[in-house]
């Protein structure tokens, strides 16, 4: 253990030195340091990603200007594949106040048998949540994000098996 110090500090030391005098590169006290750079994104990496979020964000708006919601019509959503676990505890901050498991809330129950929701296919539950129903209004329109909402669909489909 002692001798694996003293090696190391002996590294440093000249790497300290030599970066000191000039001598050695970046890459060469990198590698002497056993460092690894991340790399990073190229301007053309960025302006992509960039191109890409665009054309999500005017699909976005295109789907809410008809009306639609923007996770049923850009084909985000797919609650098969939401987290459970996420799910239940978005629930349980988000929907439990008014969807409680014994039915006193000012909602329908959400969860166990009977639910409401098992009829209902997850684009409808995704709408009804971003959209609202009847005298509801939309709770979670910008408050969930399709991650969250998958996770919650996905919940309520465990819990109404």
């Amino acid at each position: 253990m002692r001798k694996r110090a003293t090696i190391l500090l002996m590294a440093l030391g000249v790497a300290v030195f030599a970066a000191a005098c000039g001598r050695a590169s970046e890459e060469e006290i990198n590698d002497l340091l056993g460092i690894v750079p991340t790399p990073t994104l190229s301007g053309a990496q960025i302006a992509l990603a960039t191109t890409q979020a665009e054309a999500e964000a005017s699909a976005a708006a295109a789907a809410i200007s008809t009306g639609a919601s923007p996770v049923v019509a850009a084909g985000a959503l797919d609650a098969s594949a939401g987290d459970v676990v996420l799910g239940r505890q978005q629930f349980t901050f988000q929907c439990q106040q008014c969807h409680r498991p014994d039915g006193a809330g000012t909602g329908p129950q959400l969860v166990g048998a009977g639910s409401p929701a098992s009829e209902l296919s997850d684009g409808e539950i995704a709408a009804l949540v971003r959209e609202g129903h009847g005298g509801a209004t939309a709770y979670a329109e910008n408050r969930l994000s399709d991650r969250q909402l998958a996770g919650i669909i996905a919940f309520i489909r465990q819990q109404s098996e």
